[in-house]
């Protein structure tokens, strides 16, 4: 409305000059005209001289943890920018900015957003919209810097609060001996090259120091695979945000595959419409939160369909640890033709009646129970951090007061 204000303002003076012939309204006229041309000129230049930087420590997060961007604008005129304001247009809501300021000629402003990360997801951080204008306020432009760039933020993880190794306690299957002809990561000695062995299995510290030529023999790895089972069935979960079912779920599913991987276990993540199959190391790590930061219990397939339809990936001797809020006996059956196959079965069990809602699971636990599968459970406000606390036995975990049903 400023330029039509202004362009009213020209054209009124314009009129009482020609109808009333005074010489100082010919002089206002010019005046505001040459105002226009100005600010409009100087409106142009600043949109055309404002830079913007910005750059990020790392392209992930974590949930309680914080998310640093560095952004900096840049005045490349000689002409002083009395009011520059800066938007994020960003979908990642806790991390969008709002700022007003004054750039001097060749001027820099910068500063370091700081953003503590509450919800897990992808998120774009969107561009950067500068609006700028001349010192009269009559003109204002728009700059618009585009950005594709994307934040993961990881679920949140707990560090479980453990006796130390303990053989058994949740083993990833029982110890298998014997040599074997392929690679595996357990090396179990040295003996004399023969023909048909593989120039990489030659061991050069032993054949250095023997002087002939010395080979590794493998075995079998001594722990079966793990598999973290996250069952995201629409209508097992309850609550919304951080205080739901599926948050804690999730945040069990990211803390176990993330303990055992630690412990150099090969763990594996199923859910529905999800199979990530079972891996070692930081890169597996990576790959499960990948999944567990952006899933949503949104899913139809009931977690004993899942069971049922995924069993032939869970090989014998493997352990399997169920995470699911569900009150339905059903998927228990199913965990007991899997334990009948020689899978180690336990349950992580997400308590719906302390969400706000649900059937308590006295049901579940009693069936689980007398099927001899460890089951833990999880209730909405305690911590999470002594849930594997105990190794065997009907105790309790140390920083709860839910019992641990087991052998």
């Amino acid at each position: 409305m400023k330029p039509l204000g202004l362009a009213a303002l020209s054209l009124g003076t314009l009129l009482i000059a020609l109808i009333g012939g005074w010489g100082v309204m010919y002089r206002v006229f010019y005046v505001v005209v040459l105002l226009g041309v100005f600010s409009w000129l100087w409106t142009w230049l600043a949109a055309r001289s404002i830079a913007v930087e910005r750059r990020s420590r790392t392209q992930s997060a974590q949930v309680g943890g914080f998310f640093e961007e560095w952004v900096a604008v840049d005045n490349l005129s000689i002409l002083p920018m009395p009011w520059v304001e800066l938007r994020s247009d960003s979908n990642f809501t806790q991390h969008a900015a709002r700022r007003g300021f004054f750039l001097s000629p060749r001027g820099r402003r910068s500063w370091l957003m700081h953003t503590q990360c509450t919800s897990r997801g992808k998120f774009t951080l969107g561009d950067i919209l500068v609006s700028t204008g001349d010192a009269f306020g009559l003109f204002q432009r728009q700059v618009r810097f585009a950005s594709e760039t994307t934040i993961i933020v990881y679920p949140r993880t707990v560090d479980f609060i453990t006796p130390g190794h303990i053989p058994g306690q949740l083993p990833g299957g029982s110890q298998q001996h014997g040599r074997v002809p392929f690679v595996t990561p357990t090396v179990s000695g040295v003996r004399d090259y023969q023909p048909s062995d593989a120039f990489n299995r030659i061991h050069w510290p032993s054949t250095a120091r023997t002087g002939r030529l010395m080979v590794k023999e493998f075995e079998l790895d001594p722990f079966a695979d793990m598999w973290v089972i996250l069952d995201l069935n629409r209508y097992t979960h309850l609550g919304h945000g951080e205080d739901s079912t599926e948050e804690y779920a999730v945040t069990v599913a990211a803390s176990l595959a993330r303990h055992f991987l630690m412990e150099n276990r090969a763990v594996g993540l199923l859910a529905q419409g999800e199979v990530l199959q079972p891996d070692r190391g930081t890169r597996q790590l990576s790959k499960m939160l990948d999944v567990l930061a952006v899933v949503q219990a949104n899913r139809w397939e009931t977690l004993d369909e899942l069971l049922q339809g995924e069993s032939l990936k869970i090989s014998r001797l493997s352990t399997v640890m169920v995470v699911t809020p569900s009150v339905d006996t059903g998927w228990v059956a199913v965990c007991q033709h899997l334990v009948q196959r020689g899978v180690s079965m336990l349950a992580a069990l997400i308590e719906p009646a302390t969400f706000g809602g649900g059937a308590a699971s006295i049901e579940v636990v009693g069936a689980l129970a007398a099927a001899s599968i460890p089951t833990y459970l999880v209730k909405r406000g305690e911590p999470l951090e002594g849930m594997l606390a105990q190794p065997g036995g009907t105790a309790f975990a140390k920083g709860s007061s839910v019992p641990w049903v087991g052998r």
